[in-house]
C-alpha cells in the first residue's frame, strides 16, 4: 500500500487539506468538516459543519483516516450521541 499523500487536494468540490493527524475539509465559506488522528487509527475529534451532516463526510474523512493508517479506527471518548452512530461504520462497539 503506497504511503499518505498530504497536502491540498479538490474532492467533490472541497479543499481536502491533509496533514499528518489533521483532515480538513473545506469549501469557499466555511469549514465543513475536521478530524484530529494519531498514527495507531485513534480518533481524538471529528467535526462535521451541521449544514453539512447526512451526506458522506465523516465516513470519507474516517476512510481516509483509515488508508493514512491502516488499521482498526478507534473512537476516543467522550463520544457524542452522533459519533456513536459513526461506531458502525468504524468496526461496531469494539471501535472505542
Amino acid at each position: 500500500m503506497p504511503g499518505p499523500v498530504f497536502g491540498v487536494r479538490k474532492d467533490e468540490g472541497l479543499d481536502v487539506r491533509h496533514t499528518p493527524g489533521i483532515l480538513t475539509l473545506t469549501n469557499a465559506n466555511t469549514t465543513v468538516g475536521y478530524c484530529r488522528y494519531d498514527a495507531d487509527g485513534r480518533i481524538e475529534y471529528i467535526f462535521v459543519h451541521p449544514a453539512y451532516r447526512r451526506q458522506g463526510h465523516a465516513k470519507r474523512m474516517l476512510q481516509r483516516v483509515r488508508e493514512c493508517t491502516g488499521g482498526v479506527l478507534k473512537l476516543e471518548p467522550p463520544v457524542s450521541p452522533l459519533g456513536a452512530k459513526l461506531l458502525r461504520y468504524c468496526g461496531g462497539s469494539d471501535c472505542m
